[in-house]
């Protein structure tokens, strides 16, 4: 039998037999073109360790369970270029002992392995301590230094929720639920300065709603079309500016269906003045237009994980992002 070693790309499905080839792909200026749905799992560090890892004789040399600690990280990912630097440096010249903890390898692989999945991570945490502490000494800021010590259980928390009574996402192109929304809650968003993004975060409390996946860094997303097409892939501008249209329509027969919640017509008459003219103005003025996309596009984001785990209970959902 012949032994294979074989590296996999686990933002695209790029594939190569050769380091250095996926050494370079990593190394390219653009992110790549495209990003599979099952990419949105992962934090960007996750990504980065295994896809440095290759897999021998098919089997991926890593559990994903060692890299629970980075899934809220991104601090490999900045310094990706560095950290490409000593492993290829530990390639090139087929060191075997890790020169941030002096512990030896037999095998030069073994050795990339520790540094990416602990001690180049560790390295750079306590870095950040001693920069938090030289701070502190100094009286300028007043940094909590538990925010820098590495905590591998940090995880352990996260529930597993296994949806027992699965309801269908809403496709994207329809209204979103707003059976959540009590009259309390309505209230508040009538006469609110941020009515469209906190109706937006109301939104999204419902799991029905979680349509979206977007990813920040790409300026792509995928969202929920219906069962059959199941999720397609979007721009996230083009997501931003619906999704704003779907806001000022609720927000619209909020105001128009209020007889519920104690406010006089002249009240309700310029709370739809305010509806209107925010999103006028989101259309007409180019600055607003991207601070607003900015804002709800942070939103979706912080849903992400949830709105993932929630694709993974429909069916043919393995969603390639291209095309744009």
């Amino acid at each position: 039998m012949i032994n294979t070693t074989s590296y996999l790309c686990k933002r695209c499905n790029f594939n190569c037999s050769n380091y250095n080839d996926i050494r370079r792909h990593l190394k390219k200026k653009t992110i790549c073109p495209k990003k599979n749905l099952e990419a949105f799992s992962f934090s960007n560090d996750q990504l980065l360790v295994l896809t440095m890892i290759p897999y021998y004789n098919n089997n991926h040399m890593i559990n994903v369970g060692e890299i629970d600690f980075l899934k809220e990280s991104n601090e490999l990912w900045k310094r990706k270029d560095e950290l490409l630097n000593v492993l290829e440096k530990i390639d090139k010249n087929k060191i075997k002992k890790c020169e941030y903890c002096n512990e030896e390898y037999t095998k030069v692989i073994d050795l990339k392995r520790h540094v990416l999945v602990k001690c180049f991570y560790e390295n750079l945490v306590k870095k950040e301590e001693i920069k938090n502490i030289s701070i502190n000494s100094e009286g300028d800021y007043n940094n909590n230094l538990n925010n820098c010590v590495l905590n591998n259980n940090s995880n352990n928390n996260i529930t597993q929720n296994i949806y027992v009574d699965m309801k269908p996402v809403i496709p994207f192109d329809e209204d979103w639920d707003l059976s959540k929304l009590d009259d309390n809650i309505k209230g508040r968003l009538l006469i609110s300065k941020i009515m469209y993004t906190t109706l937006l975060e109301e939104i999204l409390k419902n799991d029905k709603n979680l349509n979206v996946i977007i990813d920040n860094e790409t300026n792509l997303g995928v969202v929920y079309k219906n069962e059959k097409e199941q999720y397609i892939g979007m721009k996230i501008k083009d997501i931003m500016e619906e999704s704003m249209d779907k806001l000022k329509k609720h927000l619209l027969d909020i105001n128009q269906n209020s007889s519920k919640i104690e406010f006089d017509s002249d009240i309700l008459r310029y709370g739809k003045n305010v509806i209107l003219t925010k999103h006028n103005q989101y259309v007409a003025n180019e600055n607003i237009h991207s601070n607003v996309n900015n804002l709800l596009s942070n939103i979706f984001e912080k849903k992400k994980d949830k709105a993932v785990k929630r694709s993974r209970m429909l069916k043919d959902c393995n969603l390639s992002l291209s095309g744009f």
